[in-house]
């Protein structure tokens, strides 16, 4: 396989970064040694990751190279460092597992003056809400907040997830291995549908959250996405994830927790939540412009996060392939 096609690769095509035994190992080491200490250990497993996954390396090497390109306009750059990419992915893949284990402090989410206080406000008035995150920073930290009931809200909600159980299985494994009840409001992407789309209804009307990964395709629906400008160049958006917003109609919120440093043992994470304005109380034939507007809104957030948070995107593939 050449280097072309290497990079090429979306991520379904990938193998994951992380395995099984890994993530046993991690665990394992929580359950000895304080949180700290496996941060630390995150740093060689990164540098290891670093020197034998090429695929990782070339991936990470074509984003920062993009992303370069958007901040010249604006008269920046960052340093393109594969190797701090990926150390920064091994200390969030740590920090999930911490917060599954109860060894993360929620004191260290800042949460900051802006929409979450509209999310929290129908929240507590039994209004359920849309929740679209990324794979930037760690999405983990909303369910892991909802679980442990540290969301500013008077009672504990659902967050139901829908994710492609295939390709993450491993990591859900040890997930319900960790906290058995973590993995209850699971949905997989593959069994989407209109049965599934009543239950979800049912779950926002009960005031619950649903939650979806808007910068990644499922492998099932590789042909349904959208052209989006994203770091100054054409990228595909997932179709499914929108679609299920418009038809969901109810408030949608962007969320992201990133750490407030890229690389640290001591992580303070900022969660931003912005709503987005766009309404799909509409007739069907302006459904599909307010889809494209909505992917819009989001991928202006991402970017924006992701020039001030560049090594915390992890999309080790060819993401405007």
């Amino acid at each position: 396989m050449n280097k072309e096609k290497e990079v090429s690769m979306q991520w379904y095509d990938v193998k994951e970064l992380h395995n099984h035994f890994g993530l046993a190992i991690t665990f394992a080491l929580l359950k000895i040694f304080p949180a700290v200490f496996v941060r630390i250990l995150a740093f060689p497993v990164g540098f290891c990751y670093f020197l034998f996954s090429k695929k990782a390396n070339a991936a990470s090497r074509l984003y920062l190279r993009q992303l370069n390109s958007f901040l010249s306009a604006k008269g920046k750059r960052v340093k393109e460092s594969a190797l701090k990419h990926i150390v920064s992915f091994a200390i969030t893949l740590t920090e999930k597992l911490e917060v599954w284990s109860g060894k993360f402090s929620f004191k260290q989410i800042h949460f900051q003056n802006d929409d979450v206080h509209d999310l929290i406000e129908n929240l507590e008035n039994k209004r359920g809400a849309m929740v679209i995150v990324s794979h930037l920073g760690n999405s983990e930290m909303l369910r892991g907040l909802a679980h442990s009931a540290q969301t500013g809200v008077s009672y504990q909600f659902a967050v139901n997830t829908i994710l492609d159980t295939k390709v993450t299985a491993g990591f859900n494994a040890m997930v319900n291995k960790i906290n058995s009840g973590a993995m209850v409001n699971i949905f997989s992407a593959d069994s989407v549908g209109p049965d599934t789309i009543l239950i979800l209804q049912e779950k926002i009307q009960n005031g619950e959250l649903v939650v979806i990964a808007g910068d990644r395709m499922s492998a099932n629906t590789k042909n349904r996405f959208i052209m989006q400008d994203f770091l100054g160049k054409p990228a595909p958006f997932a179709y499914g994830a929108y679609l299920l917003t418009a038809l969901l109609d109810v408030p949608t919120y962007f969320m992201f927790g990133v750490r407030k440093k890229d690389l640290s043992i001591f992580p303070q994470y900022d969660m931003f939540v912005k709503k987005n304005p766009i309404s799909f109380d509409c007739p069907r034939k302006e459904r599909e412009e307010r889809i494209m507007q909505t992917i819009a809104n989001y991928a202006h957030e991402l970017e924006r996060l992701c020039a001030a948070h560049p090594y915390q995107w992890y999309n080790f593939f060819d993401f405007w392939a």
